[in-house]
């Protein structure tokens, strides 16, 4: 006897093998969020200190400049590390929704969009917003501010 079309075969049931492999990669992509967002806030602090010598009146034009181009360094390096976190953070999380997929599991590792139309809720115009983008564009405005300040103490 073939099945009907309108029968669907239930999920399969997840081995312990599985369910491991699952809580060890939500806790892995837990880890790469927080990362994720440590690096900024080190990175304004860091920035913070640098700009101050670059644009301070107590300091050489060689110390400027070193800051300024000290600022251009970090600023370029937090960038990319911010970006590589969220790269391993999303590529984590959607293997996790994977997993949930496959087994019939409640979606909690979908997209932000996916799971605020679950939950009966819309996203707002400002929640659309990618944070990330938006702390790389602050990220890279005090690499510019660090390279204008490596400009005036150099011209």
């Amino acid at each position: 006897m073939t099945p009907s079309p309108d029968r669907q075969d239930p999920p399969p049931v997840a081995s312990p093998t599985t369910i491991t492999q699952y809580q060890i990669l939500a806790t892995r992509r837990q880890a790469f969020d927080t990362l994720m967002w440590q690096v900024p806030a080190l990175s304004l602090t860091a920035q913070s200190f640098l700009l101050s010598l670059a644009y301070g009146s107590q300091s050489t034009s060689f110390a400027a400049a070193v800051a300024g181009l000290l600022s251009v360094a970090v600023s370029a390096m937090s960038i990319q590390l911010l970006l590589r976190q969220r790269q391993n953070e999303v590529t984590d999380s959607l293997l996790l929704h994977r997993i949930e997929q496959e087994h019939g599991w409640q979606e909690i590792f979908a997209t932000g969009e996916v799971r605020a139309r679950n939950a009966g809720r819309s996203r707002r115009r400002v929640i659309r917003l990618r944070s990330y983008r938006i702390w790389t564009g602050g990220l890279a405005l005090f690499g510019i501010a660090g390279f204008v300040a490596f400009l005036r103490a150099v011209l």
